[in-house]
């Protein structure tokens, strides 16, 4: 269950109650004054400022029975500080003194975990403190009242808040809690199936919580009770008379700081409170804060995270000195590596002078080029490293590492800050100890002293997350870093059965992570069940999927519930092929994946770019929408017409009704729509804007709220989490707030940052649906059943893509003499062995492995080697597995029936486009959309480029120009449309100048022609080749030219432009012709030759493309790259209804 759902119940009878008595549900004030009376406390108002309020706004007196509040002129302001009082005084024990950042009753139950929500405390303090406001705002305006409201009596939010006087923030808030998260159902009163709810006592975990004097550490492998030990810990030492405030317990995430949270307030509500519960980055930045003035920070620093890291990058992009890091395509590209690479040095302690020093020593000791390379690298990060600092400063900001490094730098320079801290923090408890990197093991060293009053509990056999520099090394050397440690470990495991107990620890010897670890030995509490682990083989992907969807039926029929049964993927890839199967096959899914890849997600988006968007590209998808029902000739037309006005697409909406060829229909919808988004700013914060709309000008929330399906629930909860997201305010970067909100989704996935949106929000998690999730997403997780499909020697374990940004040798503690590539390898080794282990140790009774034959391209994928860890003897192999096959009518593509203009052409580049992607192609080629992105300094200068390339064709067919002449005409071009603003244009120019001398001496002897189009026919359509250069040589051959303005690549001429090019160049020339490739940057010109078996194959292929076009064939091709950097990503992959006609 949801941990708010019983306090929002509380709140909403207490409600209920009052107003069945005769109070007024829209007169907040009065209301909490008479629920105050209810519970017998008394409410004083005092002057802000008054000594009695002890510096806060409000406090809460449990002696007295007394809530003091300040006297604030607003009615409903009083209500909710008098109101969060009382649920202090209704849910907790003890006194509560709250400031004001405390309270503040709009907050969401869930903070999005970006940027700064990432590391905010979620100790028993800042929780009892969320608690108390959500409970403030149920009592003034329950979900179920808001719910109403909202879909029975039809008030907007804006309504509400004039009846009730209440903040906008907080009745939005409510609406979108009471609308779009499923409500709680019968299920939740159900157990698990099998769970046992309270675990013989185990002397193992008595012992370790009864240690004392000594540093201490506890070995406690999957399913060993490792929380329960550590809360029994605090009692421990809450019973012997510590003082809760000396104690100090860090964890590695916000889940299990809030899970200790919950238990500690159950076991111990008055001294829970007291306790510092949360991340080291919550304790660091904790650190920061409280010592801001020694670290030459504000009291409350921006806090930057990997997104606006490289924006701060970006700006000072002029000042780099790049050099082996430079990107003339693209330079922010490698900017999110080398972000990377002092994220990775932070997480070593390594400032940018040690950083500096180790790439120095690694120049010195250089004896080849390569050597020298690497160090050369190694010191331009640093000369970076520097800049980023300079940067950070002027920002005022600190990013993630800072809050590890920078309290750990001033604790070892400063004597009396570290004795003060030592002096707060007596005792420390230290819980996920494996996941502990070098920063964080040094600043635990420098808190907790010789750590006589030090605990950790670990399992090193479960360290996943190398990426960041936690190593199970640290678990290893606990005893060098804290001499005369004790040692122990748990040894019974409450959670699976003896046959998956025997499975995982067989696996465990062959780990490089239980090097130095006591041998796992595990006795499983439930003993033996009837089954064994299974292992299911088929020969296709589908198949596979289609038998995991066979077994998760299987199981719901043999008693095991649908909520009870996760599906554990390596990789969010095949996650989201499976989810695919899953749903198409009727089976519920509690699966968000990629929060902005989302259809309803991208709805929103879209709505958003209309904003900003001065070509309305988005009313592709909005206008797809149910609430407006365009057709696609409808989108056609009106995007049309919103780019030929010359006005914003939203001022432009007012008038696009009167768009040519608008169906009467089509008309009627735009007009909906502009009256929807009518007086929205495109100045707005995204969160504005959108909940306007949601709850203002349209009834979509309210639709949401009616959902009948799973799915449809889904689908709500997913926009509530990307409204959650969007609440939050980007700290970097200029422009429109809604601007921003959109790079910075581009930013995030591009990153892979989103990965915490996909976690479903707590209050969804009691849906009966199958939960998926990747394996790092399942730590600390268990369940019932357990499927871990792919398991294939080329998914699991996953490859080793290498270090893009090597560190300098010597900056990897305990790395000894590895090199850094090598030592990388060994952690993904480690990493990829410990997912494997988490997976199989997730499952409490069924544990079900699959693995497909063959690939998406037909070849063959052995078995994963860790299958081969597990012995034979524990596994049923299982022949022939059932499949569930796809239900008659599942849903395909339809392809859009286009009827194409006489005169539209299929031309070689876009074929070659079409190619990449037919998604792609149908917006830019078909429906000319696109023409808002922003093109790179690169794209820029490219297209000069193929400016003067025109230029050349015309004056060659009458002269031979010169160098000096190109150059001239290049320079006119140049200052029209070249890139003259960007950091290195300087850079830029001189590769053109380079280029352009490549250009003019590739045509010395050689009569040049006009470059006519060449047609090729195909028995699906004609393709129009338009070469670069036509020239004829002294004996009457004719060339046929490609200019390319890079470098030669190494797959250049299997690319279908040359097969074209060679087939145009025999249907119009016959054998009379050549073709060539000009490669500028390499300055050569040489033949294009391509094998009769190659052209056969692409000739057959490009018709097959021209099959597609005419046929109406537009699927999508994902690239995590190219994909959130294309100017249709937020409207892909939506086509409205209906054929098309161009003209």
């Amino acid at each position: 269950m949801d941990a708010f759902e019983p306090i929002r119940s509380k709140a909403a009878a207490l409600h209920g109650q009052l107003v069945s008595e005769g109070c007024d549900p829209f007169d907040p004030l009065a209301l909490v004054l008479a629920a105050a009376a209810k519970l017998d406390l008394q409410v004083v108002w005092l002057p802000a400022g008054d000594p009695a309020l002890k510096g806060a706004r409000a406090l809460y007196d449990d002696q007295g029975g007394t809530v003091c509040c300040e006297q604030e002129p607003d009615p409903a302001t009083r209500a909710l500080l008098v109101a969060h009082e009382i649920g202090h005084a209704d849910l907790h024990a003890g006194s509560a003194v709250c400031a004001s950042g405390d309270i503040d009753p709009s907050r969401s139950t869930e903070a999005a975990p970006v940027g700064l929500q990432r590391v905010e405390d979620y100790g028993a303090r800042e929780r009892r403190e969320l608690q108390a406001n959500v409970y403030a705002r149920e009592l003034v305006l329950p979900r179920v009242v808001a719910r109403d409201l909202h879909v029975s009596r039809g008030m907007t939010a804006s309504a509400i808040v004039d009846r009730t006087k209440l903040s906008m923030p907080l009745v939005r808030q409510q609406l979108f809690d009471a609308l779009l998260l499923p409500p709680l159902g019968d299920i939740e009163s159900e157990p698990p199936v099998g769970v046992v709810a309270t675990p013989r006592h185990d002397p193992s975990q008595d012992r370790a919580a009864a240690h004392r004097d000594t540093p201490f550490q506890l070995q406690a492998g999957p399913g060993t009770g490792k929380t329960r030990t550590l809360v029994k810990r605090v009692l421990s030492l809450l019973a012997d008379g510590i003082d809760p405030a000396a104690i100090l317990v860090l964890t590695f995430s916000n889940r299990a700081a809030g899970e200790l949270s919950e238990r500690l307030i159950a076991a111990a509500p008055d001294a829970a409170p007291k306790l510092w519960i949360g991340t080291f980055h919550a304790f660091g930045l904790d650190l920061v804060r409280r010592y801001h003035d020694k670290l030459g920070l504000t009291p409350n620093p921006a806090l930057f995270d990997r997104s606006d890291a490289i924006a701060v990058l970006e700006e000072i992009l002029p000042t780099l000195p790049l050099v082996h890091y430079r990107n003339l395509w693209d330079p922010a590209m490698v900017l999110r590596d080398i972000v990377a690479a002092i994220s990775r040095a932070k997480d070593e302690l390594a400032d940018p002078a040690r950083y500096r020093a180790l790439a120095q020593g690694m120049a010195a000791e250089a004896v080849d080029e390569e050597a020298r390379i690497a160090a050369a690298k190694c010191l331009e990060i640093a000369d970076i490293y520097d800049l980023y600092e300079q940067a950070l400063r002027k920002h005022g900001g600190v990013d993630f590492g800072d809050l590890i490094m920078r309290p750990a730098r001033l604790l070892e320079t400063d004597e009396a800050t570290r004795i003060a801290v030592q002096l707060r923090h007596r005792h420390v408890l230290v819980d996920e100890y494996q996941d502990v990197n070098r920063a964080s093991a040094r600043l635990l060293k420098l808190v907790a002293g010789d750590g006589e009053r030090l605990w950790v509990v670990g399992d090193a056999r479960q360290s996943i997350y190398r990426f960041r520099g936690a190593s199970s090394e640290n678990m290893v050397r606990f005893g060098r870093d804290y001499p005369g440690a004790a040692v122990d470990q748990l040894g019974v495991n409450y959670r699976s059965t003896d046959q998956i107990v025997r499975s995982f620890v067989a696996v465990a010897p062959r780990m490089g992570a239980s090097h130095g670890m006591l041998a796992l030995a595990l006795e499983a509490d439930r003993g033996a069940a009837p089954s064994r682990p299974e292992i299911c083989r088929f020969e296709t992907l589908d198949d596979e999927a289609a038998g995991l969807a066979a077994s998760i039926r299987e199981l719901e029929g043999a008693g095991v519930r649908l909520r009870d049964q996760a599906v554990l993927c390596r990789t969010n890839g095949r996650l989201n092929e499976i989810a695919a199967a899953l749903e198409a096959r009727g089976i519920p899914i509690l699966h968000l994946g990629s929060l902005f890849e989302r259809e309803e997600v991208r709805d929103l988006l879209c709505l958003l770019s209309l904003a900003v968007d001065p070509f309305g590209d988005a009313i592709v998808r909005v206008g797809a929408m149910p609430r407006y029902g365009l057709s696609l000739q409808d989108a056609y037309c009106v995007s049309r017409h919103l780019r030929s006005i010359g006005k914003p697409a939203l001022a432009g909406l007012a008038e696009a009704s009167a768009a040519p060829g608008l169906s009467t229909a089509g008309r009627a919808g735009v007009e909906r729509l502009a009256a929807d988004l009518a007086g929205l700013r495109a100045n707005a914060s995204a969160w504005d804007f959108l909940a306007t709309y949601l709850l203002d000008r349209t009834d979509l929330a309210k639709q949401l709220s009616q959902a009948d399906s799973l799915t449809a629930q889904m689908r709500a909860v997913a926009i509530w989490q990307f409204l959650n997201f969007v609440r939050e305010q980007v700290p970097v970067g200029g422009g429109l707030p809604i601007q921003r909100t959109l790079d910075r989704v581009r930013q995030l996935v591009l990153l892979a940052e989103e990965r915490d949106l996909r976690q479903v929000p707590a209050a969804a998690l009691h849906l009966d649906a199958v939960r998926l999730m990747t394996v790092h997403g399942s730590k600390g997780l268990e369940f019932e059943a357990v499927h871990i499909p792919g398991l294939t020697v080329a998914s699991f374990p996953s490859s080793n893509r290498g270090q893009r940004c090597p560190p300098p040798r010597g900056m990897v503690e305990g790395a000894g003499d590895l090199s850094p590539a090598d030592e990388a390898k060994r952690a993904h080794d480690d990493e990829e062995e410990c997912l494997f282990f988490v997976a199989l140790s997730r499952a409490r009774t069924h544990l079900r492995l699959y693995h497909a034959r063959k690939q998406r391209n037909g070849s063959g994928r052995s078995a994963s080697p860790f299958l081969g860890w597990i012995p034979a003897t524990l596994l049923d192999e299982i022949s022939n597995p059932p499949t569930l096959p796809l239900p008659a009518g599942a849903s395909t593509s339809q392809p859009i029936a286009i009827a194409w203009p006489a005169d539209w052409s299929v031309t070689d580049s876009r074929l070659g486009s079409y190619e990449k992607c037919p998604r792609r192609f149908f917006y830019t080629h078909v429906l000319g959309l696109g023409g808002a992105r922003k093109p790179t300094a690169f794209s820029r200068t490219h297209d000069c480029l193929y400016d003067l390339l025109r230029w050349l064709a015309d004056t060659r067919r009458t002269a031979e120009p010169t160098v000096a002449d190109a150059e001239s005409a290049f320079e006119k071009i140049w200052g029209t449309r070249g890139p003259t603003d960007h950091a290195f244009a300087a850079d830029y120019r001189r590769l053109a100048s380079r280029l352009i001398g490549a250009l003019v001496r590739s045509g010395a002897g050689r009569r040049f022609r006009e470059a006519q189009p060449l047609a090729i026919d195909f028995p699906n359509g004609r393709v129009v080749v338009e070469p670069n250069e036509l020239a004829e040589l002294p004996d009457g051959t004719v060339v046929i030219r490609r200019v390319r303005t890079g470098h030669k690549r190494s797959d250049e001429y299997d690319r279908l432009e040359y097969t074209l090019y060679h087939l145009a160049a025999e249907s119009q020339f016959g054998g009379r012709a050549v073709v060539q490739a000009l490669h500028l940057t390499d300055e050569t010109a040489e033949a294009v030759a391509i094998s009769a078996t190659k052209l056969g194959n692409r000739k057959k292929k490009s018709d097959g493309m021209l099959a597609g076009i005419a046929g109406g064939a537009f699927p999508t091709e994902v690239d995590v790259v190219t994909c959130p950097r294309c100017p249709h990503f937020f409207v892909c992959a939506a086509t409205p209804p209906g054929p098309l006609t161009l003209d």
